[in-house]
C-alpha cells in the first residue's frame, strides 16, 4: 500500500473517531472552523505560488475552533500574522491563519470545536485562511469539510 493511500486510510480512522453524529451514525469530515462563506477558494498555481487554502468570511474577532481533535504543533507568528497548526494524526494537519488572537500554545491538545483563537483579516477580507495538508501535500479543504454521510456502524455486517 502506498504511503499516500495509507495516510488517507489513517485519516479516515481519525475522522471517524472524532466526527459528529448523523442520523445515529458517525460521519467523515472536518468541522468548519468558523461559520461563513468561502470567499477565496483553493487555487495553487505553481510550486510556490497561488492560494493553498481557502478564505472563510467572518467578522473580525469571531471564535475560531479546531476542525478535528489533535495536538497543536505550531502556534505563533508567520509573516506578520498569527497562525495555529494542528496535527490530527495519520498525516493530516490543518492550519488557521490571520488570527487576531491565539488562545492555544504549541503542545496543547484540542478537541473538535475547541477554541484556538479569534479571526482577523485574511487577504484584506475579515475572516480566516484555512489550509489542509495530507502527508505534507496541500489539498483542497472543501473536499474534507462537513459530513460526508458515511456511517460505518451501518456498513458492517457480521455473517455466520
Amino acid at each position: 500500500m502506498s504511503r499516500f493511500v495509507a495516510s488517507i486510510f489513517s485519516v479516515a480512522l481519525v475522522l471517524l473517531s472524532g466526527s459528529q453524529p448523523v442520523d445515529g451514525g458517525r460521519c467523515v469530515g472536518l468541522e468548519w472552523p468558523v461559520a461563513g462563506p468561502t470567499v477565496n477558494g483553493f487555487e495553487p498555481t505553481g510550486q510556490y505560488s497561488g492560494h493553498w487554502g481557502i478564505d472563510i468570511g467572518a467578522e473580525e474577532g469571531t471564535l475560531v475552533s479546531a476542525a478535528a481533535a489533535g495536538r497543536v504543533t505550531f502556534a505563533g507568528q508567520v509573516v506578520d500574522n498569527q497562525t495555529v497548526t494542528i496535527d490530527h494524526g495519520g498525516g493530516l494537519k490543518t492550519s488557521y491563519s490571520f488570527l487576531e488572537v491565539r488562545s492555544v500554545d504549541a503542545g496543547a491538545w484540542v478537541e473538535p470545536g475547541g477554541s484556538i483563537g479569534r479571526s482577523g483579516w485574511s487577504h484584506e477580507i475579515a475572516g480566516l485562511h484555512f489550509s489542509v495538508r495530507l502527508s505534507g501535500r496541500y489539498v483542497d479543504p472543501l473536499d474534507w469539510m462537513g459530513c460526508q454521510g458515511y456511517q460505518p456502524d451501518r456498513a458492517l455486517r457480521l455473517v455466520r
